[in-house]
């Protein structure tokens, strides 16, 4: 096997390795947050960035009756050290914090879907594209279109070649 066929399988492995270490350690950042809390909340943060990219497409979920609900995992990890104390969700335990990464999973997964069935819902549109020339194509021999008689190719249309 090539090195080049290895890498993928080598590096999942490594991220593994990565991820185990990092979990085990008991690291902290700047804030005093572990770098796993840190992480994701800077996961979250980047998610959000995101969404405001395309603030009206995600705005139909968010409002959404029966969907919108699956993003509140995001939210909360995205305001869990807002500045302002009102968009500051309750202070998360560890063990809530597994919980939320696990709804986090599955709100990931049902963003997909919603979108997905749009998606699908938008391909089975038919379009109909119109051509971009409304008169008919002219032949060489046609007479020219600007009314002089002659035929295109020794009037206007001998011009274009030259």
């Amino acid at each position: 096997m090539t090195a080049a066929a290895e890498f993928p399988q080598d590096r999942f492995a490594k991220g593994c390795a990565a991820t185990q270490e990092c979990a085990q350690s008991n690291s902290e950042d700047d804030a005093g947050r572990s770098l796993i809390e840190s992480a994701i909340s800077g996961w979250a943060r980047g998610f959000m960035r995101g969404m405001g990219m395309r603030r009206d497409s995600w705005a139909e979920l968010v409002n959404e009756e029966e969907h919108g609900g699956c993003l509140i995992p995001m939210m909360m990890l995205y305001h869990e050290h807002d500045e302002d104390p009102e968009m500051r969700p309750k202070p998360i335990s560890p063990e809530k914090r597994e919980e939320v990464i696990v709804h986090m999973a599955a709100g990931l997964l049902g963003a997909y879907q919603y979108f997905r069935a749009q998606r699908e819902a938008y391909a089975e549109t038919t379009f109909t594209h119109e051509p971009r020339r409304n008169a008919p194509k002219l032949g060489w021999n046609d007479p020219c279109p600007c009314g002089s008689g002659k035929k295109y190719k020794r009037c206007c249309g001998g011009a274009a070649v030259n």
